[in-house]
């Protein structure tokens, strides 16, 4: 993985920290929406696929930008997007449910996307 890569990876992973970190404390402020456990399954399932199936889009996109003359700059951005938003499901299911824990497993998902930016070069 390059640094640059690494960085935007970073710097990606602590703004997807701090959206997270935002939304359990309003989170724990207010109640969750959704409150029946099979409902909160279907909002955790449905949110899981999205993050998980835009993984092989993005890496798809992301390896064209690297081989093309697109500046750098534009590759570094997207990618630290691509990684912060794995936080944005994790903060949207917060939010409907208040379940903190289901939470963290679909943040985890922004490990999985900063380790895609091994793939580009």
């Amino acid at each position: 993985m390059k640094v640059d890569i690494a960085i935007a990876g970073a710097m990606g992973a602590l703004i997807g920290a701090g959206i997270y970190s935002i939304a359990s404390a309003v989170s724990a402020q207010i109640g969750g929406l959704i409150q029946h456990p099979i409902a909160i399954g279907v909002a955790f399932v449905i949110l899981l696929g999205f993050a998980i199936a835009e993984i092989p889009l993005m890496v798809f996109g992301l390896k064209k930008i690297a081989g093309s003359t697109t500046p750098r700059p534009f590759l570094l951005g997207t990618h630290l997007v691509y990684v912060t938003f794995a936080s944005v499901y994790a903060s949207i299911f917060i939010l409907l449910t208040n379940q903190i824990v289901l939470g963290w497993v679909l943040a985890a998902i922004l490990l999985v996307r900063f380790g895609t930016g091994v793939l580009f070069k």
